[in-house]
């Protein structure tokens, strides 16, 4: 059974309290280093404890067991320690060690894992024990990640062990792999690794950007200053929440992974969108948005009030594209499925996230003289298609599941409501 996520409204409601809540604190403490990441735990914090009151209320798909054994228990949750904290400090290595992620760029990254393997070295038993006694569920303990790769690597060692003792070689040890769940829970691994730089790395940027706009209007900036904050704020939003979702996957946040895309060709149309790879898509397709200089004599008419007009615009289609992505709660994913939104936005189409993006960069770019040139034209149209594509790869992906095809047949139109 497909589980519910919680209304749109409240996730936005959510994810926009703790943004104003923390750029208040930031205003009265400083942003200091070691509080990057609160924003995001508080979110975290927040969704989890929704969903356990709707638990109890005899929602969602875990119960309470007070019925297991103080012993089981402590194997259990010491179990899944030692699984997460191989994977965290394999993590940490590996973002200490790629050159990719080897510099300054990517501290905030490094950082995030140290910090959060501090935290997990004392915390990570009581919080599995916790975890196992108030989210219970046989179906997760089975989907659990920690006991598949439990179970991948046992197998892994009985097949070698048997080629060593008996010289048996009928059974490749990697052949466990091939089983598409095991496969699955490597490649979200994977997916994760690769994200999660992307949204964490942009909590600190955006913070000091929000706070400095917010600091201009009160200092005696224009009516333009405070537009200019409140897209600043918008886009913070939008980075917390997707901060949430990649870097905690949590029973508290019900945000498992239920299934990944297994397609090289959905990966790459995916991943060419994010860094590194869309710097290689980017000298294909020239990106429109890059041509909004603010400048009143860029603009097709130069007239610093067709400006304003413009930046209220965006401030205002802005919203609904950050409420649309921001609906979605911690369940926001790429390749992967996690839950379905089914309302607000998601009612009207099924892609509204790719509608709301596509105009947001043509309002961004089309009242500048510098679009309308061949190059301009043409990027535009190029990562329009790979957009489309991306939603086309996704509804190939999702529509294995019985849940969205009967939420296909309820919600006709990808993008255009009556039209596409």
């Amino acid at each position: 059974m497909m589980r519910q996520a919680l209304s749109p409204h409240f996730y936005v409601s959510a994810t926009l309290l703790v943004t104003a809540g923390s750029l208040l604190l930031f205003h009265l403490l400083g942003l200091e280093r070691d509080s990057i990441f609160l924003p995001v735990l508080a979110l975290a914090v927040l969704y989890g404890l929704i969903y356990f009151i709707r638990q109890c209320r005899g929602g969602g798909i875990y119960h309470i067991d007070g019925s297991i054994e103080p012993a089981q228990l402590l194997r259990r949750a010491i179990a899944r320690y030692l699984v997460w904290l191989v994977v965290l400090y394999g993590g940490y290595q590996f973002y200490l060690f790629t050159p990719w992620y080897n510099n300054w760029q990517h501290q905030t990254t490094q950082q995030l894992f140290g910090d959060f393997l501090h935290v997990y070295l004392w915390a990570g038993i009581p919080y599995f024990a916790l975890t196992l006694t108030f989210k219970a569920s046989r179906r997760e303990d089975f989907y659990d990640p920690a006991i598949r790769m439990l179970h991948v690597l046992r197998q892994i060692g009985h097949q070698l062990w048997r080629r060593l003792r008996y010289g048996d070689n009928t059974t490749p040890p990697l052949r466990v792999l091939r089983r598409p769940y095991n496969r699955k829970v490597f490649l979200n691994l994977v997916m994760r690794a690769y994200f999660l730089p992307v949204m964490v790395e942009q909590v600190a940027p955006t913070s000091v950007n929000t706070l400095q706009t917010v600091y201009a209007g009160l200092d005696g900036g224009q009516f333009i200053t405070w537009v200019l904050a409140l897209i600043a704020m918008l886009w913070l939003m939008d980075i917390l929440n997707a901060s949430v979702a990649y870097a905690l996957e949590s029973r508290w946040l019900e945000n498992r992974s239920r299934s990944i895309d297994l397609t090289i060709g959905g990966w790459l149309v995916c991943l060419s969108c994010y860094p590194p790879l869309n710097e290689a898509t980017g000298t294909l397709f020239a990106f429109a948005p890059f041509v909004a200089s603010g400048q009143p004599g860029d603009l097709v008419y130069a007239s610093v009030g067709l400006l304003y007009a413009l930046k209220i615009a965006e401030a205002l289609l802005l919203s609904v594209h950050i409420y649309t992505d921001v609906s979605l709660g911690p369940s926001v994913a790429n390749i992967t499925l996690k839950k379905l939104q089914t309302r607000g936005m998601y009612g009207l189409v099924r892609h509204p996230g790719t509608t709301t993006k596509l105009l947001f960069w043509l309002l961004q770019s089309a009242f500048y003289r510098q679009f309308w040139s061949a190059k301009m034209l043409f990027g535009y149209l190029g990562w329009g298609v790979i957009y489309v594509l991306r939603a086309l790869t996704e509804e190939r992906h999702l529509s294995k599941f019985a849940e969205y095809r009967e939420y296909r047949k309820k919600v006709k139109y990808r993008f255009i409501p009556g039209l596409w």
